[in-house]
């Protein structure tokens, strides 16, 4: 079983996820009510481009931090654990990733708890090349749904990003 700390922790990331949804809800509800607001796609398109720009700000976290390893290393080691994604399922993604061009392929946000890490996010660094690129979203539409992720379309984004817990 996990300490008090790796308990606090994924609570802090529920209140976290609760205050995103509700803070979406609020954003949502209001801009319904605004006559002068667009139409559903205007509104759709809005909110996938403001969650491209949150993956990519993420993603340079992620980069810049310390707590990020290269996935195909980090998941050889024992003691290298997902909190629920099947790691078969995440190694067998980070292959097809790696396989149709990915220019690196990370585990993110990792934390420790009691001698034990738990990788918390999939981050594929994504290539420029179009035709890569159509390769790598192929092999996302996939993951997304595995992970039960939302939906992300090619923008041009630097980044796909995968929550595992």
């Amino acid at each position: 079983m996990w300490g008090a700390g790796a308990r606090e922790s994924q609570m802090n990331r529920i209140r976290k996820a609760v205050t995103v949804y509700a803070v979406a809800a609020s954003a949502l509800m209001a801009g319904c009510s605004n006559e002068n607001s667009g139409s559903a796609s205007d509104l759709d398109a809005q909110s996938e481009d403001s969650l491209i720009a949150k993956i990519d700000k993420h993603g340079e976290e992620i980069v810049a931090s310390t707590a990020k390893a290269e996935a195909r290393e980090w998941m050889k080691r024992p003691g290298h654990v997902f909190f629920k994604a099947d790691p078969k399922q995440v190694r067998q993604f980070v292959e097809e990733f790696y396989g149709r061009g990915a220019k690196q392929v990370l585990v993110g946000d990792i934390e420790v708890h009691d001698g034990t890490e738990y990788g918390e996010a999939l981050l594929v660094v994504l290539p420029k090349d179009s035709r890569t690129r159509a390769k790598l979203f192929e092999v996302n539409t996939r993951a997304e749904a595995a992970f039960q992720n939302d939906d992300v379309p090619d923008k041009g984004q630097k980044y796909l990003y995968f929550a595992l817990d």
